[in-house]
């Protein structure tokens, strides 16, 4: 699957949610309020039984009476109540109830206390009120959120446009400049082997420009396939048997008219360790091990040291240089694209800041773990560590 429908799944996915979200949101708001409103009405029901306690006791007390009285018989005895006098007392008291009374009732019927009616109206307007304005509430957020969404998806599908037109630009550009760079080469190459006796200044001059050549062509290898690492279609593996120890020295052998002759590179090998994997990309996730090792050995004085063995089981191997080390706070930082360390204004080695990025995508894509550590007296130590078990 490409980014883009990667990207395409995840914002429908992501709008999905939302709209559920907002929906669920709103029911729930507008189901609150509905509860909301019954409770208020339980409580009013609650409150029109002590108004009838209050009437009742009235009633008993003979507090209310006078000419336009109502009677009634209570156990044998005669009471009368002004039930006008009693319900403006009540009604004052109570204001969302309505008081009944019904003369020739028995005591238990005399009368009757509900809830007004415009009472229970006013309780579902607020009710009616709060559940439209829950719902445009929910719905404007979730046109809100579906805008930002899709406002977010063109933003992204715009960035993930160019990023494919710039890889499709580097691979483009660096295939066509492998070509003349291949053609120089042989060039330069096939002028080398001509040369007469008495040539000797012409030879040192071609052969610069060989190390010169050969050098552009690892930067552009590099540039591709920084290049693919970071493409959608990642990485094309032949995987196969490798003998660790082999696999070095050739790397050692292709690297060894660009390296500087002050350059000391010794080895101890555990024979016949195996790992598997693409040999291309393991020799050129090396090739860029070893060239930044020697690159930030101590200048005049490098020494690299290349060390495979067993660690807890499994394939390993390790490069140490005799450099100025690592500081912890950089060592974060040393695998990312283009990152390198100091000023680039004042810096005196060369370099992309793609070497170290390589090895660990390349590695990374085998399986394989790179870390830092020190080396003593001076320098850093870069440890692989490999998924084959050891067959020693």
């Amino acid at each position: 699957m490409t980014a883009r429908n990667k990207l395409r799944l995840s914002i429908i996915l992501v709008m999905f949610y939302m709209t559920a979200a907002f929906i669920w949101w709103g029911m729930s708001l507008v189901n609150y309020s509905k509860t909301e409103k019954n409770l208020r009405l339980q409580l009013f029901k609650s409150d029109s039984l002590h108004l009838a306690g209050e009437i009742s006791h009235n009633m008993f007390s003979g507090k209310f009476t006078g000419t336009d009285s109502m009677a009634f018989v209570y156990h044998g005895q005669t009471m009368f109540v002004d039930t006008q006098k009693l319900k403006h007392y009540l009604l004052n008291k109570f204001p969302p109830y309505e008081v009944c009374f019904h003369p020739g009732k028995s005591f238990d019927k005399i009368f009757s206390v509900r809830i007004k009616k415009s009472v229970i109206d006013s309780e579902n307007k607020k009710y009616l009120r709060k559940r439209d304005s829950w719902i445009y509430e929910g719905i404007v957020m979730t046109i809100i959120m579906l805008i930002l969404a899709l406002a977010l998806y063109l933003f992204l599908d715009r960035v993930l446009k160019l990023n494919a037109q710039q890889n499709n630009f580097l691979l483009a550009i660096t295939h066509e400049l492998k070509t003349p760079v291949a053609g120089t080469k042989l060039a330069v190459q096939t002028a080398q082997r001509k040369l007469s006796a008495d040539q000797q200044d012409m030879g040192k001059l071609l052969r610069m420009a060989d190390n010169n050549v050969s050098r552009l062509s690892r930067i552009i290898d590099n540039v591709l396939m920084a290049t693919k690492v970071q493409s959608s279609g990642g990485l094309k593996f032949i995987v196969q048997d490798l003998v660790l120890e082999e696999l070095i020295e050739d790397t050692l052998a292709d690297l060894k008219d660009s390296l500087p002759e002050t350059a000391v590179i010794t080895t101890q090998f555990v024979p016949e360790l195996l790992i598997r994997g693409d040999r291309e990309l393991l020799q050129m996730a090396l090739s860029n091990l070893i060239s930044n090792a020697v690159k930030y050995s101590s200048q005049g004085n490098e020494m690299v040291h290349i060390q495979t063995y067993v660690h807890k089981g499994r394939v390993a191997m390790s490069v140490s240089d005799n450099g100025s080390g690592i500081p912890e706070n950089e060592r974060k930082n040393i695998f990312k694209m283009f990152y390198r360390m100091g000023d680039e204004r004042t810096r005196s080695s060369t370099g992309t800041g793609l070497g170290l990025f390589l090895v660990e995508k390349l590695l990374r894509q085998h399986s394989a773990i790179i870390s830092i550590s020190d080396n003593q007296p001076n320098g850093t130590t870069f440890n692989l560590l490999f998924k084959e078990r050891a067959n020693v």
